[in-house]
C-alpha cells in the first residue's frame, strides 16, 4: 500500500468523518463548511467574518464582542464601561472602515432577520459557526421546543381571577428557545433561564429582550448553585446623564433573581427557586438614596397596551392604504379615527 501524500491529507481528513460516522473525533476546522437552518443567517456570518479580519481577532472573539455590544445597546446606557472596553478592540481605522462600524450594521441585520423569521438567528449562527457542538452542546430543535411548551404549559385563561405571572424555569436554557416558545404559548409568564456558558446567557437575554419578554437569565451552574452574573430582562426607563433612555436588559445581582445560590462561606443554598421575589427585594426606604438606581421597570400591562396600539396602528394604516388604492378621488380632509381606534383596542 502506497503511503498517503502529505498534500492529500487535508482532503482525506475532511472525508473521514463521513466515512466512519465519528465526526466528534476530528477537529471541526477540517469538516464541511457551515450549514445554517435559516437562510438569513448566512449574511450575518459573512459580516462576522469581515469583523474578525478587520480587527485581527478570531471569529469566536469577534462574536463574543458582538454579543457584548448588542447587550449593551439594549441596556439603556447602564453598561457603558463594558461597552467602551469592547470598543477599544475594534476602533482602529478610519470611520466607516472600522470593525466597530460593521458591528453596528450586524446588529441591524440581526433585528431585520429576526423580524422576518421570528427565529433563533443568533443561536443558529452560534451553533453552526462558533461552538461547533463543543462540550456536547446541542440546542433543542424548534419543533421539540414547541412540543414541550404545548405539553407542559396551559394556554392563558382570560376568566381567571389570578393574574399573577406563571414562573417558567429552564435550568439549561441555551439560547432560550424553550423559554420563548413558553411565552408564545402563554404570554402571562415570567421566564427564568440559567446556563453555564456566558455566550448563551447573552444570546438568551437578547432573544428575550427583543421580544419584550419578562424574566431573568443567570450565568451559573444549576447543579452546584455557583453563579457568576445575572440579567433582568424587562422593558425599563433609565434616567441617564444624557436624558431618559429605554432599554430591555440590565445587569443585576444574582440575589435578586430566583436562582439557587450557594454561599461560598458555608456551602449551603441560600435561596429557593420559587421563593417570593417581592419579599427578597429591599424597599426604597431600606435602600440608601445614594445607591438607588435611576431605573423604573415598565409594568407588563403597559407593554401589552403598547403592543396592541402598534397592531391597531398597523391595521388602520393597511386599511387606509387599501382604500386609497381603490378610491381614485383625492383626500377630502382628515377623518376622525380616535373613537374607532379605541373601540378596536378595547
Amino acid at each position: 500500500m502506497q503511503p498517503l501524500p502529505a498534500s492529500a491529507l487535508p482532503q482525506f481528513l475532511q472525508r473521514l468523518p463521513a466515512l466512519t460516522g465519528f465526526s466528534e473525533c476530528y477537529p471541526h476546522h477540517v469538516l464541511a463548511h457551515e450549514s445554517f437552518s435559516y437562510g438569513e443567517t448566512q449574511p450575518l456570518f459573512r459580516q462576522l467574518e469581515e469583523i474578525s479580519q478587520r480587527s485581527g481577532v478570531s471569529r469566536s472573539a469577534a462574536f463574543e464582542d458582538f454579543l457584548t455590544a448588542s447587550t449593551c445597546a439594549l441596556a439603556a446606557e447602564t453598561m457603558e464601561d463594558e461597552y467602551l472596553t469592547m470598543v477599544e478592540r475594534h476602533k482602529a481605522g478610519k470611520p466607516g472602515k472600522r470593525s466597530i462600524d460593521l458591528i453596528a450594521k450586524l446588529f441591524a441585520q440581526l433585528i431585520n432577520a429576526m423580524t422576518r423569521t421570528d427565529g433563533d438567528i443568533l443561536g443558529d449562527l452560534f451553533q453552526s459557526a462558533i461552538s461547533h457542538q463543543e462540550s456536547g452542546q446541542f440546542f433543542t430543535p424548534d419543533s421539540i421546543s414547541q412540543l414541550m411548551s404545548q405539553l407542559s404549559i396551559d394556554e392563558p385563561d382570560e376568566e381567571a381571577n389570578d393574574r399573577s405571572p406563571l414562573l417558567v424555569s429552564d435550568p439549561a436554557c441555551g439560547t432560550g428557545r424553550m423559554l420563548i416558545d413558553a411565552a408564545r404559548r402563554n404570554p402571562n409568564v415570567e421566564l427564568f433561564g440559567q446556563d453555564v456558558d456566558a455566550r448563551c446567557v447573552r444570546i438568551c437575554s437578547i432573544n428575550m429582550g427583543l421580544r419584550n419578554l419578562y424574566g431573568w437569565v443567570v450565568c451559573g451552574n444549576t447543579l452546584t448553585c455557583e453563579n457568576r452574573f445575572a440579567y433582568r430582562v424587562a422593558p425599563f426607563f433609565h434616567e441617564s446623564p444624557n436624558g431618559r433612555r429605554r432599554g430591555v436588559i440590565r445587569d443585576i445581582p444574582v440575589e435578586q433573581t430566583p436562582a439557587l445560590t450557594r454561599s461560598l462561606q458555608t456551602g449551603t443554598v441560600t435561596r429557593d427557586l420559587f421563593e417570593d421575589q417581592n419579599a427578597a427585594k429591599p424597599t426604597a426606604a431600606e435602600t440608601p438614596a445614594s445607591v438607588q438606581p435611576a431605573i423604573m421597570e415598565i409594568p407588563r400591562w403597559i407593554t401589552r397596551l403598547e403592543q396592541r396600539l402598534d397592531v391597531s396602528d398597523s391595521t388602520c394604516q393597511s386599511s387606509q392604504d387599501e382604500t386609497a388604492a381603490l378610491d381614485p378621488e383625492p383626500d377630502r380632509g382628515p377623518k376622525p379615527d380616535g373613537p374607532a381606534r379605541q373601540g378596536n383596542l378595547f
